[in-house]
């Protein structure tokens, strides 16, 4: 079991590292992570977009494994629980999630469906997916 967490551990550093040059190739500055004691929730990377506008960004990738990215209901839902208790915050930064992996069928495509429509993410990028990327430069 060490060595399966221990491969997704260093796999979501990777990950986030991918993420981070995809932001800074797009011009945002990145900043740190953000811990919101209030609603007990830890956003990935807070960044300032080329238009100047502060964004709060969540990572939830992996280059490898069976179900990775969003594929993973379990991964799937703490984005989701994520975004609905940010939602108890005012006037809070856009919150997008940015993965390696969408679902395309079954429960994770439900799940990611009924979040979207509840307004719990501003938006969802792969960002393997160059048209999908493209949309970082709207925020």
């Amino acid at each position: 079991m060490t060595s399966f967490q221990s491969a997704a551990g260093a796999q979501g550093r990777q990950f986030a590292q991918q993420a981070d040059f995809l932001l800074q190739q797009g011009g945002f500055d990145l900043g740190k992570p953000v811990l919101l004691r209030d609603v007990g929730v830890e956003i990935d990377r807070e960044a300032v977009s080329p238009r100047g506008r502060t964004v709060w960004f969540e990572y939830k990738g992996s280059i490898q494994g069976v179900r990775p990215g969003l594929i993973r209901t379990d991964t799937l839902k703490k984005a989701i629980a994520n975004g609905a208790l940010l939602n108890a915050l005012p006037n809070h930064p856009p919150y997008v999630v940015l993965t390696s992996h969408l679902p395309t069928t079954g429960a994770a495509l439900a799940m990611l469906a009924a979040a979207r429509q509840l307004g719990y993410f501003d938006d969802v990028i792969c960002i393997y997916d160059p048209v999908q990327a493209e949309r970082l430069r709207e925020l």
